[in-house]
């Protein structure tokens, strides 16, 4: 009987044992993952290594199965290999296709589909939003949410969430999906980094991630890496996404005329574009196409008539091309909302300086701009350039001592030698400042200003071989552009070519803006046959444009050799009213005082 019950005991304790596992945890070299609600009819034997029972429970985020070989028994396993490979390229076309193919009535989709569609959408939304305007996606509910699907909330909240793990090509890229938001969070960025380039090594030729490593490195200056990254994901999509980060980072490295050619095949797909408008006037700016530049500003303003950014920008267009009554309107506009900011203070100034021609008030903005931004690169070199036209101390420093301080990190720093020479050849130091221009002139592409002064230089020291190749190069290159025909004039009548300088005078004069018929004038009185007509011609570079220094002090030098001193201080008062702060002028007047007394 004992036995019996014995017998009875141990199969009830048996059958109890298989039929109470509600839950269980399988196991695999390569991947942990939690199964619900096992059947009650199937039993295990448990295996040593057994963990403690996770039960999943809705809401929570839960293990995911993952694969680095993208095949085996992966949370994907179940779907068409073609098609996770379409999801993984990511492009938005490619993704579009996937959809296509996972596409069913909701209640036939399994749920590890229904998580492949909803990765589909939510990649389409954040990363291609211009490729899908006119598509509607139909989502299925995700009823258990996972690591993947958290992943992707997370980015879309400015997370960078990484308990997707790195097995697999989506866990790994999903987290960078972050990038793509206004929010930027430097702490991830070497994480992201590495994951964005482990998922590379998985799939190389991955749209998508190819795309996010160049959306990485726009984020650091590193825009000629980015450039590369968004040349290998054009190669498999022409996106809006992808072409305008290519264009930005273009003109970041200065590669305007690439950047403009990108953008140019843009506009014609997406002509209202605010943001590529914005980007379009930019580039048109740098391009030196001003025309095209305030086009594409006022378009932007027919869109938003508030949008001060463009109100700044047509202000500093207008400065650029010496249209200064209508820039300063726009400052005046712009000034009611923002009297500080910095880029407002820097044309501010430049306007006081070239139209107003009131360096000390100039200098004043420019110190308050140095006192709000003291360690702006920008403000910097700006009151750097204008200590060193006007001969005076700003924020106690000389224009030299300024570009020095920019030099002093930034050593090849372009703009900071130019200001340097500047201030060297005010001083007449001219072998100084030749030995400073020709670090400028041996890099690929020294500006146009920088040619000018450099050409100037070699004009003061005699080099008039250098001069002549150097003005004439330029003036070829932008034959339109008006620094570099009066750089052309100006070595034509210095270097001896009077004929041909008269000639080309003569042609220009009648067709000229008053600015350059000004010029012109001025250099013409160079290659006048008499006293006479020198005062003609320079009598009409003033009528033409009445701030014009170099004419009027050439005057009072022609009326101060005839010893006509009244006369000739007539014309350097004018002089010093225009440049008020030279003490050059100053003492030649002074001179001028003691010899008419």
């Amino acid at each position: 009987m004992q036995k019996k019950v014995l017998c009875l005991f141990f199969l009830f304790l048996f059958l109890a044992e298989s039929w109470s596992a509600d839950y269980y945890l399988g196991d695999s070299a390569d991947q942990t993952f939690v199964l619900a609600k096992a059947s009650k009819s199937s039993s295990k034997k448990k295996s040593k290594k057994e963990e403690p029972v996770e039960e999943a429970i809705e809401g929570e985020v839960t293990a995911i199965s993952v694969d680095k070989n993208r095949g085996g028994a992966g949370y994907f396993s179940g779907i068409n290999k073609g098609v996770l490979e379409m999801v993984e390229k990511g492009s938005a076309e490619s993704l579009l296709q996937a959809y296509g193919a996972l596409k069913k009535a909701t209640v036939d989709y399994a749920e590890n589909e229904r998580v492949l569609v909803f990765i589909i959408a939510e990649i389409l939304k954040i990363v291609w939003p211009s490729q899908i305007q006119n598509v509607q996606i139909d989502e299925p509910e995700v009823t258990m949410r996972n690591a993947y699907t958290g992943a992707i909330d997370s980015a879309k909240n400015g997370i960078y969430d990484t308990s997707t793990g790195n097995k697999d090509f989506l866990g790994t890229v999903l987290p960078s999906l972050v990038l793509c938001g206004a929010i930027s969070n430097s702490e991830y960025y070497a994480e992201a980094e590495t994951r964005l380039n482990e998922a590379l090594a998985m799939r190389p030729k991955s749209v998508l991630a190819n795309y996010l490593l160049a959306l990485l490195y726009s984020k650091t200056d590193r825009d000629a890496a980015a450039v590369e990254r968004l040349k290998a994901a054009s190669q498999e999509s022409k996106a809006f996404e992808i072409l305008f980060c290519l264009a930005n980072s273009l003109n970041a490295l200065g590669r305007y005329e690439e950047s403009k050619s990108v953008t140019d095949s843009l506009i014609v797909l997406y002509p209202s574009r605010i943001d590529l408008l914005k980007l379009l006037a930019r580039n048109s700016y740098d391009v030196m196409d001003y025309a095209a530049a305030e086009r594409y500003a006022v378009l932007v303003l027919q869109q938003n008539p508030a949008d001060l950014e463009m109100v700044l920008f047509r202000a500093k267009i207008f400065v650029t091309t010496g249209e200064y009554l209508k820039a300063t309107s726009l400052l005046d506009v712009y000034s009611r909302t923002n009297s500080t900011a910095r880029d407002y203070l820097l044309l501010r100034a430049r306007v006081q300086k070239e139209w107003n021609k009131n360096s000390p008030l100039a200098i004043s903005t420019i110190e308050k701009a140095l006192e709000l931004y003291p360690n702006d690169k920008e403000v910097i070199l700006a009151a750097a350039e204008l200590a060193g036209e006007s001969g005076s101390l700003i924020g106690g420093k000389t224009g030299a001592q300024l570009a020095g301080q920019v030099l002093a990190e930034e050593p090849e720093n372009s703009k900071a030698l130019s200001f340097l020479i500047q201030t060297l050849v005010s001083e007449g130091k001219w072998a100084e400042s030749y030995t400073a221009s020709k670090k400028i002139m041996a890099r690929p592409n020294p500006g146009v200003d920088a040619i000018c002064a450099h050409t100037r230089i070699c004009l003061s020291l005699g080099y008039n071989a250098e001069a002549w190749d150097t003005a004439s190069a330029l003036y070829n290159r932008l034959p339109n552009d008006e620094k570099a025909v009066q750089n052309y004039v100006e070595s034509m009548v210095r270097t001896g070519r009077s004929a041909q300088a008269l000639r080309f005078i003569n042609t220009s004069i009648n067709s000229a803006s008053s600015s350059m018929k000004s010029f012109l004038y001025y250099q013409r009185s160079f290659l006048a046959g008499g006293e006479a007509a020198q005062l003609s011609d320079l009598r009409s570079a003033v009528i033409a444009n009445p701030r014009n220094s170099d004419a009027l002090f050439r005057m009072y030098g022609i009326y101060f050799d005839k010893q006509d001193y009244r006369k000739a201080q007539y014309y350097l008062r004018q002089v010093i009213a225009l440049n008020p702060n030279k003490q050059s002028y100053l003492k030649l007047n002074a001179d001028l005082d003691k010899l008419i007394r």
